[in-house]
C-alpha cells in the first residue's frame, strides 16, 4: 500500500502541530484504524466528549481508507449518528471500511468504540472524492 499525501500540520493526526487532536492512524486490512484519547478541554456537555470532535475523528480515520495511491481526498458529505454518550478520558478506537467505490469516489463507513469495549458510540458514513493532480486545495 502506497502512503497517503497528507499534511503534516494537520489539526486531527500531526504530530508537530500543538492544536492537534493527536489522532493515531494506521491502515489495516480492510480500511483503517484510529485511536485518540479526549481530555477534559475536550468536553462538551459535562463529562461528555464534543460531538464535533467525535465527528472530527471518524472523518480523519475515514479519510485514511486506501484508495486511489496518495492523492488527496475532500471530504464531500459525513453523516454521524451518536448512539451513546462518549465519556472524557476514555480511550476511543475508530475502525473504517470503504463500501463503495469509483474512479474518484469513496464511500466510507466507520464506528466508534471505548477500546476496551465493543459497544458502539457513534458511527459515520461519508463521501470523498480525490482531487485530480491539476486540481489545487
Amino acid at each position: 500500500m502506497g502512503t497517503l499525501r497528507h499534511v503534516e500540520t494537520c489539526f486531527g493526526c500531526s504530530t508537530t502541530n500543538p492544536a492537534s487532536i493527536g489522532i493515531v492512524l494506521q491502515s489495516t486490512a480492510d480500511g483503517a484504524e484510529g485511536r485518540v484519547r479526549f481530555g477534559r478541554d475536550c468536553e462538551g456537555a459535562p463529562g461528555l466528549v464534543h460531538g464535533g470532535l467525535l465527528a472530527t475523528f471518524a472523518d480523519e480515520v475515514m479519510g485514511f481508507v486506501q484508495h486511489g495511491g496518495n492523492a488527496v481526498r475532500l471530504t464531500t458529505e459525513l453523516t454521524i449518528r451518536y448512539r451513546k454518550p462518549t465519556p472524557i478520558d476514555t480511550d476511543l478506537c475508530c475502525r473504517a471500511r470503504a463500501s463503495e467505490t469509483s474512479d474518484r469516489r469513496f464511500h466510507v463507513h466507520a464506528e466508534i468504540t471505548a477500546v476496551d469495549d465493543d459497544r458502539v458510540l457513534a458511527e459515520a458514513d461519508a463521501t470523498y472524492v480525490l482531487l485530480a493532480p491539476e486540481e489545487k486545495t
